[in-house]
């Protein structure tokens, strides 16, 4: 079954409401393996500390959904975020999710599956824990997400809304150790029942690409990852608010998130 993300302790719900007056439910910030904001670094935002590096000229511009998000060529940049005990407490359960604005490949007659999709993250190189979207070389299917890992059964997953098209969706992919669901723009896609638990001892996490393929074109803003899969009521309330109102934090303006601050996340552990 899926989890909710739970309230804090009064405690911290009420120190919540004083720094930005919201109601006292808040995420609980123990489920968060890392959040990267993309404004102006690739740095996490969250308390675990998986700072990202920008790769190949992968950097951040303006006109992000929430300030500034990650703008990425399609050749051959991305972020890579290296190994870590937060982002392996994701190997049994798990909530990914990102913001998109993907440009629409033309289509090659070269090009073939897979090395033209458009990767949100993936922790690689063996493909765990994947999500992304196809590119032209998946044919009819160009556009729509896809979601998946080598060790669940069945391994892969793909729904049927077209999201490279120029303008910002919303994607989730849950998995709670019996189903994964992919989720556009709040609501569900695609979901499959399925088994497995992930590896990801020492594997480092991908975002908008790998060294070698499926180099995302467009911007990608707000990426999280959770160690639990969280509800439908969790997702659309990040999805509407962004992160950090979502959060309990400084309410944030979407033209511009530049004042938030971290300081009810980092002390809620």
């Amino acid at each position: 079954m899926t989890k909710s993300i739970t309230a804090f302790g009064l405690g911290c719900a009420a120190a919540g409401m004083l720094l930005a007056g919201m109601a006292s439910a808040a995420p609980d910030a123990n489920t968060v393996a890392g959040i990267w904001l993309f404004d102006g670094d690739a740095d996490d935002a969250s308390v675990n500390g998986n700072h990202a590096d920008f790769q190949n000229g992968a950097k951040t511009a303006a006109g992000g959904r929430f300030g500034e998000a990650l703008s990425l060529d399609g050749e051959n940049d991305f972020v890579l975020v290296p190994s870590s005990a937060s982002l392996e407490s994701t190997a049994e359960e798990w909530t990914g999710m990102a913001w998109i604005n993907l440009v629409q490949r033309e289509a090659d007659a070269a090009a073939q599956c897979c090395s033209d999709d458009h990767l949100i993250y993936a922790f690689t190189a063996a493909w765990h824990n994947l999500f992304l979207v196809f590119g032209p070389g998946r044919g009819a299917n160009q556009g729509k997400v896809e979601a998946g890992s080598l060790e669940l059964a069945p391994q892969w997953m793909s729904g049927p809304t077209v999201v490279e098209d120029d303008s910002w969706h919303h994607l989730a992919y849950t998995y709670d150790g019996s189903t994964k669901t992919i989720w556009v723009d709040g609501v569900v896609d695609v979901d499959q029942a399925a088994g497995g638990t992930t590896n990801l001892i020492a594997m480092d996490m991908s975002i908008g690409g790998t060294a070698t393929e499926r180099w995302a074109h467009g911007l990608i803003d707000e990426v999280a990852l959770f160690n639990v899969a969280l509800s439908a009521a969790d997702i659309g309330a990040i999805k509407d608010d962004g992160l950090g109102k979502t959060f309990g934090l400084t309410p944030v303006d979407p033209q511009g998130k530049a004042a938030m601050t971290w300081g009810v996340l980092k002390t809620a552990r």
